[in-house]
């Protein structure tokens, strides 16, 4: 009797100590929007014309990250003449709930070298939320 006490104890100690840090895919990704297709020809896009110094990409959202859920986020911003960030805001997000709010704050504190030509204004930039890894797009 006491061996099987012990033994159900240890089972439940390791049970415990699983994590649930394993992304679990429940939602199909969406397709990667055309981005060119929300900007005119002279807005700037990410990577073109943006050359980051300080620059974290935002954490996978627990939230997203528990249920399985995949997204994207399409970010507007403008690079004032010092390379500081202003009026971030999210132009589109699949799925619109999980991702927006991680994305914009993320990049109001990305900072990038002086545009070498003035202000940059309509900058877009894709961060996709895909297999549970954060990673920027075209």
């Amino acid at each position: 009797m006491r061996l099987a006490i012990i033994s159900i104890f240890a089972a439940t100690a390791l049970l415990a100590c699983q994590t649930s840090d394993t992304f679990n895919p429940k939602s199909q990704y969406p397709p990667d929007p055309w981005v060119k297709g929300y900007s005119n020809p002279d807005d700037c896009l990410g990577g073109e014309k943006l050359a980051a110094i300080d620059f974290a990409l935002p954490d996978y959202p627990r939230r997203a990250f528990n249920s399985g859920r995949q997204g994207w986020v399409i970010v507007r911003l403008d690079v004032d003449a010092t390379g500081n960030t202003e009026n971030v805001t999210v132009e589109r997000a699949i799925p619109d709930a999980l991702f927006p709010g991680n994305a914009r704050d993320a990049v109001q504190k990305w900072r990038f070298e002086p545009p070498k030509d003035g202000p940059l204004q309509n900058c877009r930039v894709l961060i996709r939320y895909k297999f549970g890894r954060v990673s920027l797009g075209a």
